[in-house]
């Protein structure tokens, strides 16, 4: 009895360890954002025009871009992301706000989910942060 208590107990364990792993691992989803490699599920900052160049992709909202750089082997490659964006493609399910300044302060933009396109005047090498909207 001792015995089938204490194989009880270690099978509990392992499960219970089991279904951390996996909750763990559905939230590793977003540990490749900020890559340089804009996934289907991402929202991407570009550093040039039509979604050109290096990019910097999200997978949640991040209220500071001044510690933020695009990656990769293109020219901007190493530049700061912010106050240097010139256009974007949301792949995600859901809506972004852009915002002109950091901690999402200043003027704020809406990118519809599977939209793309150029940063208008207002908002071409602007962008400081951004916020998911789901």
């Amino acid at each position: 009895m001792r015995t089938r208590n204490l194989l009880r107990g270690i099978a509990a364990t392992a499960l219970a360890l089991s279904a951390v792993a996996v909750s763990t691992g559905s939230a590793s989803a977003g540990d490749k954002e900020k890559d340089g490699y804009l996934t289907s599920t991402e929202f991407g900052l570009f550093c040039y025009e039509n979604q050109e160049n290096s990019v910097f992709d999200l997978w949640y909202s991040d209220p500071n871009f001044t510690d933020d750089w695009f990656k990769g082997s293109r020219s901007c490659a190493g530049q700061n992301v912010n106050d240097n964006t010139r256009s974007y493609l949301n792949g995600s399910g859901c809506g972004w706000w852009v915002f002109t300044h950091i901690d999402m302060m200043g003027n704020q933009g809406w990118v519809p989910s599977g939209h793309r396109g150029n940063a208008t005047a207002a908002y071409r090498d602007q962008i400081s942060s951004t916020a998911i909207g789901c």
